[in-house]
């Protein structure tokens, strides 16, 4: 018997930090007709995995940018409202 490994789809999403790891909680937003949305997964990472990861999410999303000779804009607003700036990038 083959088990298939779930995908899932999340387009909301928070990170909490502790002296003890990392964790991103990973949910659906809401429609707007009012049902609620709700918590897909949260996974657990120690702060080292959680620092690699960032790195390799950077990388990878660099390179697609260049294959693809593409920006992936994230808007202004969006992020003012997680503190970032452009140069985080």
């Amino acid at each position: 018997m083959s088990e298939i490994t779930p995908e899932y789809y999340s387009d909301v999403y928070s990170i909490r930090s502790s002296p003890w790891g990392v964790a991103m909680t990973f949910s659906v937003a809401a429609p707007k007709d009012g049902v609620d949305g709700h918590d897909v997964c949260i996974v657990r990472l120690s702060h080292e995995t959680a620092k690699t990861l960032a790195m390799m999410l950077r990388r990878q999303i660099k390179q697609y940018e260049r294959d693809t000779r593409t920006t992936i804009a994230v808007p202004r607003d969006v992020l003012n409202a997680l503190g970032l700036a452009l140069e985080d990038w």
